[in-house]
């Protein structure tokens, strides 16, 4: 009977971790990775709002290569499939859905641990991502991306004579001219799942 009370508790919390508010307008206007804090507000509203597929765009090229080379596969539709079990398995992951970010930790260059706590009623959680800079460029053709990859930001981007130069591979077959747009970009991307730093129920 000592346990009932607990497992109310516990009940509660699950619940709660399912039946996070839904987006706002302004959080999918803030949807983007130029940050960590704003990649972990994305992955948030992915969470939020019930859209595995934003959640795999939060995820590093890396992580899923190395999940990838354990599973076997990891694509969005393994992740569909992954993130439903894990869940289950460890529902407290959905309260990272209403989680804020305490600080942001330097570990090296292009790398960072995110630090965020959930404080609700009946559950407190603490937990940390690890987050990676991925480097990258697309070209644009007739209103396509006709290439695209993950670069050094050194070899893209260059000062010479106070002035920023861009180079980037022209894809085959394509002339200059017919170039319509070419970006390049750093973006924060997670590099793994939370790591789980502090945990306390109310008695």
């Amino acid at each position: 009977m000592r346990a009932l009370p607990y497992v109310l508790v516990l009940a509660a919390w699950a619940c709660f971790a399912a039946c996070v508010s839904a987006p706002k307008p302004a959080d999918w206007l803030a949807v983007g990775y130029r940050s960590p804090e704003q990649t972990f507000r994305t992955f948030q509203t992915g969470l939020r709002a019930d859209q595995p597929d934003l959640e795999y765009r939060c995820l590093s090229n890396d992580f899923k290569r190395r999940a990838a080379s354990e599973a076997g596969a990891f694509s969005e539709v393994y992740y569909r499939g992954f993130r439903e079990q894990l869940f289950r398995a460890q529902p407290w992951l959905k309260l990272a859905a209403k989680a804020k970010v305490k600080r942001v930790e330097e570990l090296g260059p292009g790398r960072v641990r995110l630090v965020a706590e959930v404080d609700t009623w009946f559950h407190d959680e603490t937990f940390a991502f690890v987050l990676v800079r991925e480097d990258f460029y697309e070209v644009y053709a007739d209103g396509k991306r006709v290439d695209d990859d993950f670069a050094n930001w050194r070899e893209l981007v260059r000062e010479r004579g106070g002035e920023l130069q861009l180079s980037v591979p022209l894809p085959e077959g394509l002339s200059a001219a017919k170039i319509g747009e070419v970006r390049a970009g750093r973006e924060w991307k997670i590099d793994g799942f939370p790591e789980r730093l502090e945990s306390a129920s109310v008695p």
